[in-house]
């Protein structure tokens, strides 16, 4: 597990946890700012495992390949980015 502050608020990502499927894609688990997202667990840059990476002073998450850091908030607004929501009881 993966936990930093950012100057937006606590951040965790479940790179402890099994893959996360979904259409084709891998994604892992990211929470920020008390919401639950699943994100592409693939490097725009050369498609290495983000959720393997680690969170820098910047809160920026590193690729564990090239060293690349992708901020959570770019990570969020990703189109491919999927925004978990609990059902209605």
């Amino acid at each position: 597990m993966t936990d930093a502050l950012t100057a937006d608020g606590a951040v965790w990502i479940g790179h402890d946890l099994p893959p996360i499927r979904r259409g084709g894609v891998e994604y892992f688990l990211l929470s920020a700012d008390g919401e639950l997202y699943l994100v592409p667990n693939a490097c725009p840059h050369r498609g290495g495992p983000l959720k393997f990476g680690r969170l820098n002073a910047a809160g920026a998450l590193v690729c564990p390949m090239h060293g690349n850091a992708f901020s959570i908030e770019s990570l969020i607004a990703n189109p491919a980015t999927l925004k978990l929501t609990a059902a209605p009881p």
